[in-house]
Parts: C-alpha cells; structure tokens; sequence
C-alpha cells in the first residue's frame, strides 16, 4: 500500500497544532483514553499522542460491535501494535442483543456507552477519538437531507462531555476535526502505521457511503466541498455557543432556578419583561429538560396567568408570582385516555439512572428492589398512599422517585424531608432516605449526553 500522490503529509507541527489546544489543560498526571478503530485517522492519533506524551499515560480502546467478522482480527492487530509501542490496549464487546431496525444508530450508543464505561473503570476523564473534517461534513450534510434546524446543523463540537447512564463524566475531545481524511491517510501509510480497512465503507447500501460518494462527485464539480462544509460547520457552531450564552441569560434575567425534585421555577414578573421570543425559547428549552428529554424544536408556548400547557412529557404552569415547568405527572402516571403509567423500574444496588432525570444511589439491601414515581402507589402500602396524596399537591414532588422492596415502600429522597410538611409524611415509621441526584441543570444546558 502506497500512500496518494496528489494528498501531502502531514508533518509533526501540523498534528502538534491540532493536539496542543486539547492537551494543554490536562494536568500531566491525568491518563487519556483514545478510542481506535484500527483505521488510518484513529491510528495516526494514538501514534502523534504517543509521540508526544509519556505512553504509560495512554489507553487505547477499540469497540468490538460483533457486526463483522473481521471486527475482532482488526481488534488483534491494535492489541498486537499497542503492545509493540508500549500502550495499554483494551478491546470493549457490544454483547446485547442487536435491534432489527436503527441498527447504525444503535451501535453509536453502545459504542460510547462501552467507552465511557471504561473510562470510568480506569480513572480517566479525557477521552480522545478520530472524527475529522470529512466526517463532519458528512454529518452536517446529513443533517441538512433531515431538515435540521441550529442545533443539527452545527455539527459535531470539538469538545462535550459524556457519560454511560449514572456514570462519572468523561470529557470527549475531536482534535482532528480541522484534518482531512485523505491527508491522514497519506501520512498514516508514510509512517507505515498498520492499518484495517473496514469493508462497509465501501458498501453502499449504507447511506453515509452514499453521502460520501455525492460529496466527492459534487466536489470535483465545485458545487459542495468538504472544506466548504467545514467551515460551516464552524460557523454555525459559533452562533450555537452565542446562542446558549443568551439562553444562560434570559435564565438569569428570569430569576430562574433549579429545584431538588428537578423542576425549574422562574419569576413571573422578571419572565414578563423579557421579549415574547425569548420567553418562548427558554420555556421550551425548561420543557425538554424537565420532561422527556426530547427536543422541541419550536419555541414553547407564551404562558397566560393561570394557564397550564403540557408538551413533550412536561408541564409549564403559570401560578401567581411564580411560573413552574416540571415533568407532566401524566406522562408517568397514565392519563384518563387510557395512557398507561410506566411501569415500576427493577434495580440493584449502586448507581441507576432513573427517568432520565435523577440518579438514585441504590442501598444495599436483600430483596427485590424497584423504583415507582411516588404519586403512583402500588399495592395496599399505608405510606405509600399518604406520601401520594401529599405530594400530588406539588407535581414535581409527584414524579419524583421512591424505592420499594418486596412491594413495600422502604425509602423515599431525602430532601422530601425539608420540602414538605413533617405531619404530612410518615418518616418516623421506618422509611429510609434516599440519596438523590437532580440532573435539571445539566439537562436545562445540555452540558452532557448520557447514553
């Protein structure tokens, strides 16, 4: 194999520059993960980062998705080659059962979710992966195909953070985003850096390989460039951060804050005397953090005095002083048109990421342990019904979680306890509290992806 003649290499000052940025605030004692496919782009970067960093600081991880059997040969030879260079290597295995349909995006999720998994077990918190400028370009142009609206059409952010459900955040750094995949290639086979090729990319009952395929076409006739779409990319990316930054000040504008059930409250007043549009941006971001977590694309609604207004699995109330948005009890509990509850979450010990908006520390404790909304009671449990019937008063309290062993109600969150009226709730009967974590404020600024 040969590198192409009309691509250059890239030289050492040339992937310095694309490093240096995302290096220089890591402490040196911190180790990175570098998540490698065994392709040209994710070899060249663990090879540039062991060039330039201590290798006992590095990990490689190379997701085995059980899709292609060659997936666990090109795994072998990332193993063998880290081994030679003295990089620890581990090889993460997809083993759930595969979907029928969205298979593609499916194995995106499981493959983050492996990653992040290992980079917790490991202590690390700065995951380094291969994405480039081609890469971004097919997925901006992607996206576009789909009618995406900004937060689409930004593409893919050097930097987000991430997590495998309750998990430790990981910091995820794309430092080859400005890079093309043909340069990295050239220089890859130059340095003769071993390689795998995987056979889907050239498989075009795939549709990224049919993207790909119209965009060269389309480059050779300067109607759409890859580095055209790149630069967009960037472009959009910028006004996305400057749109988040006035979101984060309309919030404070608002008098906003974030409560302990996961509900967000704002003033009314301060609300009022922001423009219409901006009230409706920012009750629609309130929704889709304090509800299903799906994005609404359109701005929420303009709140009247007394009015409520249920949308994408929240509910936004305007009371008086105040104007509340927490998640729609309904939505959890069932609803009068024969929608029914979500059913009780089985759990074991530990971390568990519950709703989508809490994580429950689970005690440690025999039985079988689940989770249920606490306005949701189960059985004939005495408590569980008063606890009901108190917190149904307050919605958010209502969809809140409460843990149950061997159908009894055994542990409700601890800050029910300063939230509520100590005569309404029987916590002197052996209910046990219930370590809580609210995630509103990370959902409200889309600060994580948890897969």
């Amino acid at each position: 194999m040969s590198a192409p003649s009309d691509r250059p290499v890239l030289d050492d000052d040339t992937l310095d520059a694309a490093l240096l940025p995302w290096l220089g605030d890591i402490p040196a004692t911190d180790r990175i993960a570098v998540g490698v496919s065994g392709g040209a782009d994710s070899m060249l970067l663990l090879h540039a980062l062991a060039r330039r960093l201590d290798r006992s600081r590095l990990l490689a991880l190379t997701v085995d998705h059980g899709l292609r059997p060659e997936a666990g040969d090109e795994a072998a030879m990332v193993s063998t080659w880290c081994a030679g260079e003295g990089i620890a290597h581990q090889t993460l295995r997809w083993t759930d059962r595969k979907p029928a349909s969205g298979l593609q995006a499916a194995a995106r999720t499981a493959r983050y979710r492996l990653l992040a998994i290992a980079c917790n077990a490991a202590g690390i918190r700065h995951l380094f992966v291969a994405h480039h400028g081609d890469d971004q370009a097919e997925t901006l142009f992607a996206r576009l195909a789909r009618g995406a609206g900004l937060d689409g059409l930004s593409g893919m952010p050097p930097v987000r953070q991430i997590a495998a459900g309750p998990g430790d955040a990981v910091r995820l750094v794309r430092p080859l985003l400005s890079l093309r995949r043909a340069d990295l290639r050239a220089t890859s086979v130059a340095r003769k850096i071993p390689l795998a090729d995987d056979p889907s990319n050239d498989d075009d009952t795939y549709e990224r390989v049919r993207r790909r395929a119209f965009l060269a076409a389309a480059g050779v006739q300067d109607f759409l460039s890859v580095p055209a779409l790149m630069r967009s990319a960037t472009a959009l990316q910028a006004e996305l951060d400057r749109r988040e930054q006035g979101l984060a000040e309309d919030f404070a504008a608002a008098g906003g804050w974030f409560r302990r059930d996961g509900s967000i409250r704002f003033d009314a007043t301060l609300y009022a005397r922001l423009p219409e549009a901006r009230r409706r941006s920012l009750i629609a971001r309130a929704m889709e953090a304090a509800g299903a977590g799906h994005a609404i694309a359109q701005p929420g609604p303009d709140l009247a005095v007394e009015e409520a207004v249920t949308m994408g699995g929240a509910l936004a109330r305007s009371q008086r002083h105040i104007v509340s948005i927490t998640r729609e009890p309904a939505a959890l509990l069932g609803r009068a048109d024969g929608t029914k509850s979500n059913p009780p979450s089985a759990v074991t010990p530990g971390k568990t990421l519950w709703d989508g908006r809490f994580i429950v520390d689970i005690p440690d404790r025999a039985g079988a342990l689940s989770l249920s909304p606490l306005a949701l009671p189960r059985g004939d449990c005495a408590q569980a019904h008063v606890i009901a019937r108190a917190v149904t008063r307050d919605p958010g309290l209502s969809t809140m979680p409460g843990l149950w062993c061997d159908g009894t109600l055994i542990a409700v969150p601890d800050c029910l306890k300063t939230m509520l009226p100590g005569p309404a709730i029987p916590w002197n009967t052996g209910l046990m509290p219930l370590n809580v974590t609210k995630l509103i404020e990370e959902r409200f600024y889309r600060r994580m992806i948890r897969y």
